[in-house]
């Protein structure tokens, strides 16, 4: 039994004894005392014995409280009640029934004297009280439940903590695996690869040096494959330090890098990608976005310009990303200026404009030489901004 149970069964005993000591008029006060001190006595024995003797034990204490109903009146009809609370937990079922029957006999048998209408109240009492008894005992058991529930949910909770850093510790062993592995292999490719290559070209270096004074002709020849080797070199050297370490710029098909160096190797013109303030990932709107307009000011600045070097800037910062494109060609003249700012120039400037616009970002242009198309785009945080279709 539970504590709020022990209260309320210690409680039925106690206190309608003490209300019927000013209610009826014993003839010995102190007689009646020593009955209700035994009956406290079998009430708590009965729960502190060894199975199956709390069922004897109660089944006593019942008959006992139905002689004390008899006896001292009707008030005594609580104490019995109080039982009621103590064998409904027993199990199996079968038990608290068999009690429940045999307490209510006892008590129509300790009441067959009595007027009809306290024998009516007698068992109507009984009714009532095994019936909130069956409410409290559901209660009870959906508390019960309710905690056990709690309970394996909180161990479920700390398996899954325990799991979670579990992973976590494996997750980084991979990770340092496969950094570790990398690393070889990076190193493997210098020393393979790059290194034989430079080995290569000291012997061509050192057989040009003997052979430039005899044949200049053939040692300009080594020259040249002496060039075109460093040159080989110096894109495996690259390649590596992007594998060890790389840089935090636009990826993949929208790349400003690749498409600057895509546009420099076809048209032979000079290129130059910066980045400036600390780089983050970008939405994949922003990046078709950067990369389009990007193309787009390359093509004009080579097409209408005639520029022999362009160059790319990005500008990071926590609240928009900045792009500028520039070049050393022909500054446009002021008519064709007021329509590039119009935007009705047939320069692609309009389709930039509007790809800009459908993102809230700006396009500007900085007609100073060197010539600027400067791209202002707003950051937006994860869950803050829909992606729109970029035409």
């Amino acid at each position: 039994m539970t504590r709020e149970l022990k209260l309320i069964r210690y409680g039925l005993i106690v206190v309608p004894a003490i209300i019927s000591v000013y209610t009826y008029d014993y003839s010995d006060y102190g007689l009646f005392t020593f009955y209700l001190l035994v009956q406290l006595l079998l009430a708590t024995i009965g729960a502190r014995l060894p199975k199956p003797l709390p069922v004897l034990a109660v089944a006593l204490e019942l008959l006992y409280s139905a002689w004390m109903c008899q006896t001292y009146g009707m008030l005594m009809i609580f104490p019995a009640i109080s039982a009621l609370l103590c064998y409904s937990r027993f199990q199996p079922k079968s038990v608290p029934v068999l009690l429940a029957l045999l307490h209510l006999a006892a008590l129509n048998v300790a009441f067959s004297s009595a007027a009809p209408y306290e024998r009516a109240y007698m068992n109507l009492t009984f009714l009532l009280a095994a019936a909130l008894n069956e409410l409290l005992r559901r209660t009870g058991r959906g508390r019960e439940y309710t905690l056990f529930l709690y309970d394996e949910l909180r161990k479920k909770h700390f398996e899954l903590d325990e799991a979670r850093n579990r992973l976590l510790e494996f997750t980084a062993q991979v990770e340092n695996a496969a950094t570790a592995e990398e690393r070889i292999r990076i190193s493997r490719q210098l020393h393979d690869d790059i290194g034989h290559r430079l080995i290569r070209v000291k012997m061509m270096v050192e057989a040009a040096i003997h052979t430039l004074p005899v044949a200049p002709e053939t040692g300009m020849g080594m020259m040249v494959q002496i060039r075109d080797q460093l040159a080989a070199s110096m894109d495996d050297m690259r390649a590596a330090i992007r594998q060890v370490n790389p840089s935090p710029q636009l990826e993949g098909a929208y790349a400003l890098d690749q498409l600057l160096e895509e546009t420099g190797r076809d048209t032979g013109i000079k290129t130059s990608y910066q980045v400036h303030g600390y780089p983050f990932s970008l939405y994949p709107s922003i990046q078709v976005v950067l990369y389009k307009n990007a193309r787009e000011s390359l093509t004009n600045a080579l097409r209408h310009g005639k520029a022999t070097a362009v160059w790319i800037s990005i500008f990071y910062s926590e609240h928009e990303v900045v792009m500028e494109v520039s070049n050393n060609g022909v500054l446009p003249e002021e008519d064709q200026l007021r329509r590039l700012r119009a935007g009705s120039s047939g320069m692609g400037l309009e389709g930039m404009h509007e790809r800009t616009r459908l993102i809230g970002g700006t396009l500007e242009l900085r007609p100073e030489a060197p010539f600027t198309v400067i791209t202002r785009l707003p950051v937006y945080r994860q869950g803050d901004y829909k992606q729109p279709n970029i035409p």
